[in-house]
């Protein structure tokens, strides 16, 4: 049984956070749920806390694991000292709210992605009557078909990625699902196309980070690795690969060539890490490289 103080603590919390929760704008809820978080908890809102807070510098660990521990509190602490809130480790409206101005919505979902967001757009996709699998918050081939699918429907590039343009008509005035098995066969034969126009290499690959000595953390492409630290983006040769290339490496998974390197030449790869400690033990390996198109 809890003490007493305890209960009246969490009665008074409940009251006064209530009808805050109903008001997060979406975007708040989606990355950091409508609940409060602190210490003791365990899921993929805390995950994206600790993703946001390790972009700013606060969260000291290699990597998010999802766990409020003493490491995540004393982060949130600091950040809540910084930003001018009450500094108590609960991470309720008011911080969500500041956390959230440093979340960023550039980065597309596709294959391997996992989290709130992918779960966002199956719940979408599932009400406009395109997706039928589970809300699990994975992106897998279910829901890649249905993003295909919508993606034909609403003549969309279609990629079978959850990019800017495609998440614009998501969140716009989206076409619903067409039943013919006209587009069906499209989506499938599309998709067929896409794998059966792939190809194959076998390069060398080694690992680098965005804040190596000298490194300003943009890649030649414009993309921010220390603002998108989740990024699977690939230094190559363009001579060899084009930029904007989209890849499945072995030991990697899905990535686009983003950036190039002066030690980059020929079949050599140069993979991001979100730390340097992932960058070391990557090393450097031979992998196969499956060049998916533009």
């Amino acid at each position: 049984m809890k003490p007493r103080s305890a209960v009246v603590k969490n009665i008074a919390m409940t009251t006064t956070l209530a009808g805050t929760f109903l008001s997060l704008p979406s975007l708040v809820s989606a990355h950091f749920g409508k609940e409060l978080l602190y210490k003791g908890q365990h899921s993929e809102h805390v995950k994206s806390l600790q993703t946001v807070l390790k972009t700013e510098g606060y969260y000291k660990l290699t990597k998010p694991t999802g766990y409020f521990g003493s490491t995540t509190e004393k982060a949130v602490k600091e950040f809540q000292k910084d930003h001018d809130l009450k500094v108590d480790g609960l991470v309720g409206p008011k911080t969500k709210a500041k956390l959230s101005k440093y979340v960023k919505q550039d980065h597309n979902l596709t294959i391997g992605s996992k989290g709130p967001k992918v779960k966002e757009i199956q719940e979408t996709l599932k009400r406009l009557g395109y997706y039928t699998g589970h809300l699990d918050g994975i992106y897998g081939t279910k829901t890649r078909l249905s993003v295909l699918n919508f993606q034909k429907t609403n003549h969309l590039s279609m990629d079978g990625i959850v990019g800017p343009n495609t998440l614009k008509r998501l969140h716009g005035s989206p076409k619903r699902a067409s039943r013919s098995s006209e587009t069906v066969q499209t989506v499938q034969k599309t998709s067929r196309s896409i794998a059966a126009s792939s190809n194959v290499m076998y390069v060398s690959a080694t690992a680098y980070t965005a804040y190596c000595a000298g490194c300003s953390g943009k890649t030649a492409t414009g993309i921010n690795l220390r603002a998108n630290p989740n990024s699977k983006v690939v230094a190559v040769d363009p001579n060899i690969i084009p930029l904007g290339t989209k890849l499945y490496i072995e030991g990697y998974g899905y990535a686009v060539a983003g950036d190039t390197g002066g030690a980059i030449r020929g079949k050599h790869v140069d993979l991001f890490m979100s730390s340097r400690d992932d960058a070391l033990k990557w090393g450097r390996r031979t992998v196969k490289v499956t060049i998916l198109g533009s």
